[in-house]
C-alpha cells in the first residue's frame, strides 16, 4: 500500500470508532484530494471527513479544498437521512397492508455505525415471500412508488426495483436473496434454507423491522461480497459491515454454522481474509 491508501484505512478506522485521527504532518493539496478520491470511490467520503477534518494537519489545509468536500459530505448526509425516513414510513406502511418484508443490508448495516447515515446506501433490499409480491406490489404503488423497468414481468424477475419521484428513496425487492437461476449464485439460497424460521426484530428510530437472524444476516453479507468479489470486486465499506456486525452479534452467531457454510461454497479463505482485513486495519 501506499502512504495515501494508508492514511485512508486510518482515517476510515478511526471513523468506525467514532474518533478523529491525530495527523499532524502536512499534506499536500494532491495528497487531500487522493485521499478524498479513495474515500469517493469506496462510498465511505462522509465517514472519511468527518474523521479528518478538526485534525490539527487539517487545519493547515487549504481551506477551500475542505469547504468544497464539506459541502459534498453534508448533502450526503441530508440525502441518507431522507432516505431512512422515508424507508421507516414505507415500512410502517407495508406492514398496515400485512405484508411483512424481511429488511436485509442497508439500514441493518448503518444502525451499527457511529453515525449511520454517514454510512451511505444507494437503496435499500428487501426479501418478500413468493405468495406476497403482489400485494407488496399494490402497496408500494399506492405509497408513490414505480417500478424502475416497467417493461420488467414482475413474476418472472427475482428482484424488482422501486423508485419514488421527488424523493431518494430507492428499494429492491428480493423474492429470494440470489438469482436461482444463475449457474453462479443459485445455489447459495440453499444456504439460507429455513431462514424465515429464525428472522429477528431491529429497532430503528422507534420503528421495528423484521430482519434475517444474525447467523443468517452475517452468512449473507458474506456471500454477497463473494459474489461481488468474483464478478467485479468489492469496495472496502462491505469489510467495515461485516466486520461491525461480527462485534456486535458475534456471541449470538452459530460460528460452526457459519463456517460449515463457507465451506460448501468453497470461500473459507475468502471469509478469512475479511476478517483478516478487519482485524489488521478497521
Amino acid at each position: 500500500m501506499n502512504t495515501n491508501e494508508t492514511r485512508f484505512l486510518h482515517a476510515l478506522k478511526a471513523s468506525l470508532e467514532n474518533q478523529t485521527v491525530e495527523w499532524t504532518d502536512e499534506l499536500s493539496p494532491q495528497d487531500w484530494a487522493a485521499l478524498f478520491r479513495l474515500a469517493d470511490a469506496h462510498r465511505v467520503l462522509p465517514m472519511v471527513y468527518e474523521a479528518v477534518y478538526r485534525s490539527p494537519t487539517a487545519q493547515q489545509a487549504d481551506p477551500q479544498q475542505f469547504r468544497a468536500i464539506k459541502r459534498r459530505t453534508v448533502q450526503a448526509v441530508m440525502l441518507q437521512t431522507i432516505r431512512t425516513s422515508e424507508f421507516l414510513r414505507l415500512s410502517v406502511h407495508l406492514a398496515q397492508a400485512g405484508v411483512t418484508p424481511c429488511v436485509v443490508k442497508g439500514i441493518v448495516c448503518r444502525s451499527l455505525y457511529p453515525k449511520p447515515d454517514c454510512r451511505m446506501s444507494g437503496d435499500e433490499d428487501v426479501l418478500i415471500p413468493a405468495e406476497q409480491f403482489q400485494l407488496c406490489h399494490e402497496a408500494l404503488l399506492a405509497y408513490g412508488m414505480t417500478p424502475c423497468q416497467p417493461e420488467q414481468v414482475p413474476d418472472d424477475a427475482y428482484e424488482v426495483s422501486y423508485a419514488k419521484p421527488g424523493s431518494p428513496l430507492y428499494l429492491e425487492v428480493h423474492k429470494s436473496l440470489f438469482p436461482p437461476d444463475s449457474e453462479a449464485y443459485g445455489t447459495l439460497n440453499q444456504l439460507f434454507a429455513g431462514a424465515s424460521e429464525r428472522m429477528t426484530e431491529l429497532t430503528v428510530q422507534d420503528t421495528v423491522l423484521t430482519t434475517m437472524g444474525h447467523t443468517d444476516h452475517l452468512l449473507y453479507l458474506i456471500c454477497h461480497a463473494f459474489k461481488h468479489f468474483l464478478h467485479s470486486g468489492f469496495g472496502v465499506r462491505q469489510v467495515c459491515d461485516i466486520a461491525l456486525f461480527a462485534n456486535a452479534y458475534g456471541a449470538d452467531i452459530d460460528w460452526q454454522r457459519l463456517l460449515h457454510s463457507c465451506e460448501q461454497i468453497h470461500a473459507v479463505p475468502f471469509a478469512a481474509a475479511l476478517f483478516r482485513i478487519g482485524q489488521m486495519y478497521l
